[in-house]
């Protein structure tokens, strides 16, 4: 009986060979006969594509915004100078002699919004936009003209610094109001007060500057990976007391279709072709690799949809792209790979349920 058993096995797997055969080689004239009536295109990238900088990597710092960074650079040398107080900044005076004879010792004293401070016996003084020196020099000299002390000497401090305060909001570790001890600062300096940039920060930060007077409010679009990766300090623009710095979250791509992880990505930084489908986890064994899409919305409404060969890409015969705030890239399944991945289980499936035939 097991001779006859072992006889119908042997049988039973040359007919399933035999069978599986046919249908591979069935499967393999249709594939082919598609493929002849229908033509494979051709998905390089065609060569005006190419050269539009529109597929290149986008600038974000335009040129009227470097030309504002440009004019503010010129306050850079105001951060060397001495300290000018300014309004609701907070003064420690000390008059020496007063304190000598205990009649008083360090008064605070809050500079107005006018950028006059009251003091004792002194009454009201202007001292908005002078340096320590300057103050310190103002309240001997009234002091001596008033006769209230012949010789007076004077120590003058800032206790709080309020009056040069600049925002920082959006996708920072630390957001909030920075009051700077400088007349001015620099957005990397600021930037680093507020912890850096955040993990969801996108590329570009934005300052926005109030209207002072006859100058109108400004925006500037300052280009962060340029600054902080490329080392292009001439982005380093010169912050004042009222300006505030914007850092928006990274804009999202879209992978989608034969990747292991479809699904939206941040574009925090400059990112190409092959650096956004890795971040999808890769092609999988069915990805059809000469026909894949970046699909791109275009300013004045529409799309446009450029035909990429990723495998042609990754061997450095087409560029490898930069990909741009809400564009999708899809990778269709290839039809050919499809059907030899469901012969290989049918043939799986198949050899394992004659195994166990044979093993009864």
């Amino acid at each position: 009986m097991k001779q006859i058993r072992a006889i119908t096995s042997e049988k039973s797997i040359r007919t399933l060979v035999r069978s599986l055969f046919s249908i591979f080689a069935v499967l393999t004239f249709c594939v082919v006969m598609s493929g002849c009536i229908t033509g494979y295109p051709d998905y390089s990238l065609p060569t005006d594509v190419r050269s539009r900088s529109a597929i290149g990597r986008s600038e974000f710092s335009d040129e009227t915004s470097r030309d504002l960074i440009r004019q503010t650079r010129k306050l850079i040398e105001l951060q060397t100078r001495d300290y000018l107080v300014g309004p609701d900044d907070v003064l420690a005076v000390s008059i020496f002699e007063w304190e000598m004879t205990e009649e008083t010792k360090t008064l605070d004293a809050r500079v107005a919004e006018s950028g006059v401070v009251s003091l004792p016996v002194l009454g009201s003084l202007s001292v908005g936009g002078k340096t320590l020196q300057e103050i310190q020099k103002l309240i001997e000299n009234t002091l001596a003209k008033r006769k209230i002390m012949p010789n007076p000497r004077v120590a003058i401090d800032v206790k709080e610094y309020r009056s040069k305060r600049i925002g920082v909001i959006g996708a920072v570790n630390a957001p909030g109001q920075y009051a700077i001890h400088q007349n001015v600062s620099t957005l990397m300096d600021i930037l680093t007060l507020a912890g850096g940039p955040a993990p969801d920060a996108g590329r570009i930060s934005y300052i926005l500057r109030k209207k002072r007077g006859d100058v109108e409010p400004l925006r500037i679009l300052v280009d962060m990976e340029d600054l902080f990766e490329h080392g292009k300090f001439e982005l380093n623009a010169v912050l004042q007391g009222g300006d505030i710095v914007y850092v928006p979250r990274a804009p999202l791509i879209y992978v989608y279709g034969s990747v292991s992880d479809p699904g939206g990505f941040a574009l925090s930084r400059s990112m190409r072709i092959l650096e956004a489908l890795a971040l999808a986890g890769g092609l999988n064994k069915k990805a059809a690799t000469g026909s894949c899409k970046l699909i791109r919305k275009q300013k004045a409404g529409g799309r446009n949809t450029v035909n990429l060969n990723v495998s042609r890409i990754e061997r450095g015969k087409d560029p490898n792209l930069f990909i741009q705030e809400g564009d999708v890239l899809f990778v269709p399944e290839s039809r050919t790979k499809t059907i030899f991945a469901a012969f290989g289980d049918l043939v799986r499936s198949i050899f394992t349920f004659s195994y166990s035939l044979s093993s009864d």
